[in-house]
């Protein structure tokens, strides 16, 4: 089992919400496709950052981390139908986690109006 966790504040989100380089970089269409689909600049912010804590939580957890072969777009973090966030993996990041013995991941992802904390298992 491995374990990997992450916080970020999410007022550091809402100038991200137009950065394109970095939502490029980071986010998948899909992904961004949901973000955008709250109204509310605050539910905005707040998404992008549980994402994004969501997405290092697993790259901690595969044991790789974002720059050592695991890319942040190469995470993608849905709500499945009942709302709870699902991870699905693509690429060389697919390919690094399926050379690990562990093949479920578990993520929870939890914000405030100030703060988004991720937690993935890997077991």
């Amino acid at each position: 089992m491995k374990v990997g966790n992450d916080l970020v504040e999410v007022e550091r989100f809402y100038k991200l919400l137009s950065n394109e380089s970095f939502i490029k970089r980071v986010f998948t269409d899909k992904e961004m496709q949901h973000i955008n689909s709250f109204n509310d600049e605050q539910k905005k912010a707040e998404r992008m950052a549980g994402k994004y804590a969501g997405k290092e939580a697993v790259a901690k957890a595969i044991g790789f981390g974002i720059a050592k072969g695991v890319s942040f777009n190469e995470i993608e973090i849905l709500p499945n139908n009942d709302g709870k966030p699902q991870v699905s993996l693509l690429g060389k990041t697919k390919v690094i986690f399926n050379s690990l013995d562990e093949k479920n991941i578990e993520i929870s992802i939890s914000n405030t109006k100030n703060l988004a904390s991720a937690v993935c298992i890997i077991f």
